[in-house]
């Protein structure tokens, strides 16, 4: 535990030395609480679609926190970016708490709001949809014919798994095999060589999947998509004043610009109950 807990001090740290070292927030009527490791964070995860190093990751949200603490007139924010969604979530648990969160996986969002006190802030505002996949030729043609076959899933953790079971459950799909690997493109990989009968994966590899050629058998339910989120402790005021100075950022130069870097193209506001409809989808 001592290892694991020195560890992340010291990633932490040198991401600190990266890109300068964040101070303490400066407008203490926003309700932002100080990270005792030296300032306010954003914490970020990238879920199972990352393929960039933690200080690539940090590099791609740079602007992205600079931005957020112009607005919101604070001084520099760390970026502390996460791919496993396990630590994710133990940080965004632990005492130490982010300012903000930014994530991918959607479903552990939702707990955060609906467990955590975390407050809805900015979505994606096109919704998340996982495909379930099929190699060319496949006589598999809808989703309901997966009964005792084998379907492979990203992590456990992820979102598309758990709206993957979800779809799965209301259909009445009996008995599949499912197995699980980490990575979303390994599901393509592993179905394209026959490792698998039928795979779920994100949107983005279920265009990429559909346009070499594998057919897509259908898609889970619509949920809320990419999300930001606040602190438990963080003020009603500064939550809306941080939803407007986000969704601003669709219509000035710099700001667009910024959102591409992060693969966003516009924001629109979050609300609570978008992320509880989810978690009763799934069951979770």
């Amino acid at each position: 535990m001592t290892t694991s807990i020195s560890s992340n001090i010291n990633r932490r740290t040198l991401l600190r030395a990266g890109v300068g070292a964040a101070a303490a927030v400066g407008a203490a009527s926003l309700g932002w609480a100080q990270s005792s490791l030296g300032g306010a964070r954003l914490l970020v995860n990238e879920a199972v679609t990352a393929d960039l190093s933690i200080s690539m990751l940090a590099m791609r949200y740079r602007s992205w926190a600079d931005y957020i603490s112009t607005n919101m007139r604070s001084k520099q924010m760390l970026v502390d970016p996460v791919i496993d969604i396990r630590r994710f979530l133990q940080q965004a648990q632990s005492d130490d708490k982010p300012v903000l969160v930014f994530g991918k996986s959607v479903n552990q969002l939702a707990k955060l709001v609906r467990d955590h006190g975390y407050h809805p802030v900015v979505k994606r505002p096109d919704p998340y949809k996982a495909a379930f996949i099929v190699p060319k030729g496949s006589q598999i043609r809808e989703v309901g014919q997966l009964s005792g076959r084998k379907v492979l899933m990203p992590d456990e953790f992820a979102a598309t798994s758990a709206m993957a079971k979800a779809e799965l459950r209301r259909l009445n799909v009996r008995d599949p095999y499912i197995s699980h690997t980490r990575f979303q493109d390994s599901v393509a990989a592993q179905v394209s060589v026959g490792l698998a009968e039928a795979g779920v994966v994100n949107p983005t590899i279920a265009r990429k999947w559909k346009e070499s050629g594998g057919t897509v058998i259908g898609e889970t339910q619509p949920v809320v998509n990419w999300s930001l989120l606040a602190a438990p402790k963080t003020s009603p005021e500064a939550v809306a004043k941080l939803a407007d100075s986000m969704m601003a950022m669709s219509t000035q130069s710099g700001g667009s610009g910024i959102l591409s870097e992060i693969g966003v193209k516009e924001w629109a506001r979050g609300e609570r109950k978008e992320y509880l409809a989810l978690l009763e989808y799934t069951g979770e």
